[in-house]
């Protein structure tokens, strides 16, 4: 009887150290990234789910495709954080690219996750391609703090490339922080604000 006891001992500790390791490794594949954000993955065979999707009033009833979400986390992991340059820009665009044309994301993905940070989420699969680039690497922009109802936007304003506008701007030809106004109901709000700088971007969430 006792060296049944004993065997019986022995083999229930492995099983709970096996236990805690894949425990651990799923906290850390939901954590990754930066503060806000959170993600629950589960064991084999447990759906993937996104808590941040879920608590958004923007996107709670969308249900992102588990390969999507982890497509998401590991663009966060593998860019998120890092200088901004043109050459990285351009390889994490990409990237994006390369996995929207094998459907492992789809535009909608890419659109949910701009509506998740208050980005604006309009535009073709390159527009939205680079709005998702710039957020990971710079972060969200915020809304405009001068009218408080524009979504901000990074680059060279619209009307600079029309040969026929009369609107000019000390900053005219320099990449800057602008706001192209908003819709209040059905009436269009005009807001001219413009910054090299000064502008704070938010942290980017990702699912």
């Amino acid at each position: 009887m006792g060296k049944r006891k004993g065997t019986d001992s022995a083999a229930t500790t492995p099983k709970k150290a096996k236990a805690t390791t894949t425990s651990s490794a799923a906290a850390t594949a939901g954590t990754s990234g930066t503060a806000g954000t959170s993600g629950t993955a589960g064991t084999s065979g447990t759906p993937i789910t996104s808590d941040v999707l879920l608590a958004n009033p923007y996107t709670k009833d969308y249900e992102m495709k588990e390969k999507a979400i982890l497509f998401f986390r590991r663009l966060q992991s593998n860019y998120g954080g890092k200088k901004r340059t043109p050459k990285l820009e351009d390889e994490l665009c990409q990237d994006i690219k390369q996995h929207m044309d094998d459907e492992v994301v789809e535009p909608w993905d890419i659109k949910t996750v701009l509506k998740l940070n208050d980005q604006a989420a309009g535009g073709n699969d390159a527009e939205i391609t680079s709005k998702l680039a710039d957020g990971i690497l710079r972060g969200g922009l915020p809304r405009c703090p001068k009218c408080f109802g524009g979504r901000l936007k990074y680059g060279m304003p619209k009307w600079e490339t029309k040969p026929k506008s009369k609107r000019t701007s000390p900053l005219k030809g320099k990449e800057r922080f602008h706001c192209p106004g908003y819709f209040d109901d059905d009436q269009y709000v005009h807001c001219y604000f413009e910054a090299l700088d000064g502008v704070d971007r938010t942290p980017w969430k990702y699912p």
